[in-house]
């Protein structure tokens, strides 16, 4: 009994690190899809920065799907934050200006924190760390 439990354990460890891994490859797929333009860009080019916004809004939305799903498996606080962090300030950039370097910032300063928070819930070995 106490085996399946632990592989089912870390099969939803897995499924959710899964789950956060996606949401920061959407994003980044978005983001070098969408470029950057010091001036508004012809309308084709402004098209397919719009089609890249698109893959950075699922990102941002996987990853904040990844926060609540960290905070109802029992993760400590600021794991549940740093996974959630890339959502808000990378969303948040790219409704502000869809064509400028602020979503580049916040996704340098968001993505090692989200990593920060994967690898501390692999080194708790996928178990539940709070009360």
């Amino acid at each position: 009994m106490a085996a399946s439990e632990a592989a089912c354990r870390w099969a939803g460890t897995i499924t959710w690190i899964l789950l956060v891994l996606a949401s920061m490859v959407l994003i980044s797929y978005g983001i070098v899809r969408a470029g950057w333009h010091r001036r508004l860009p012809s309308p084709a080019v402004q098209e397919e920065s719009w089609n890249g916004s698109l893959y950075i809004f699922a990102g941002c939305a996987l990853s904040l799907a990844a926060a609540v799903w960290s905070n109802f498996r029992g993760n400590p606080v600021w794991v549940s934050v740093c996974v959630g962090l890339p959502g808000i300030p990378v969303g948040w950039a790219t409704l502000d200006d869809p064509y400028d370097l602020k979503r580049h910032l916040a996704t340098l300063i968001s993505f090692p924190l989200a990593l920060a928070g994967i690898a501390e819930v692999i080194w708790a070995g996928g178990r539940r760390q709070r009360g």
